[in-house]
């Protein structure tokens, strides 16, 4: 499983409805890694971002609520994490914080975007991880943020 995540330098993830940033490039990322792929994520992040998946995408929403218009709706990451691994593809975690707090320690990859800039103001923030159990296997700085690729250090 891979987490996949863009944030701000202090790890503001969200404010509101949404990111305090624009920045598209980034945005065009994240849809080029999960197109076709199998992306598990909250309610709320559903809510804002579900609507961009690309077709042959499956998502699946950890919810109370099953009113939601999604390809699954289950109520644990177990849960997700039983269904994605039906689908036979690369499965994603894209948030929101609660759900990465609880996919992280389970992850062996993650694809996090930092967004350039100043302090943006945010409510909701990326959880934060050891950097010992995880080695940056790429990194690219692009004009508005830097793309790191972390995959966890295996213990010997």
């Amino acid at each position: 499983m891979i987490i996949i995540s863009a944030m701000s330098t202090d790890r503001v993830i969200g404010s509101g409805d949404g990111m305090p940033w624009d920045v598209p490039e980034e945005y065009a990322q994240y849809l080029r890694f999960v197109t076709g792929q199998t992306v598990i994520m909250g309610r709320v992040s559903f809510e804002i971002f579900g609507a961009d998946l690309p077709p042959g995408t499956t998502s699946i929403v950890i919810s109370r609520n099953d009113q939601i218009a999604s390809d699954h709706v289950v109520r644990s990451l177990d849960d997700a994490l039983s269904i994605a691994a039906q689908t036979g593809r690369t499965v994603f975690v894209a948030g929101g914080s609660s759900i990465y707090a609880e996919a992280i320690p389970r992850a062996s990859e993650m694809f996090l975007s930092i967004i350039k800039g100043d302090s943006f103001a945010g409510d909701t923030y990326f959880p934060e991880f050891d950097p010992a159990d995880w080695s940056i296997e790429e990194e690219r700085d692009e004009p508005r943020f830097v793309f790191r690729r972390y995959v966890r250090v295996q213990e010997t």
